[in-house]
């Protein structure tokens, strides 16, 4: 399974997805449809969600960015 399927069981739709990455649900659309490649990134985020508790996790956006840098 890729990052964003691992997303999608992490945190359901794409919008939410969109939100928690702080992009759009069009990009994240292009992604799941094959048009644009996974980003690299959503390893990164996927590895760091799945080793947190999810009350641990960041609400999104620049929070989940923030836990990135």
């Amino acid at each position: 399974r890729n990052a964003l399927d691992r997303l999608r069981t992490l945190l359901g739709s794409q919008t939410r997805i969109a939100d928690a990455l702080g992009i759009s649900r069009e990009q994240v659309s292009r992604i799941a449809t094959g048009k644009s490649q996974v980003p690299e990134y959503m390893a990164a985020i996927v590895e760091l969600l799945e080793a947190l508790p999810p009350k641990d996790w960041p609400k999104g956006g620049d929070d989940l960015l923030t836990i990135l840098a």
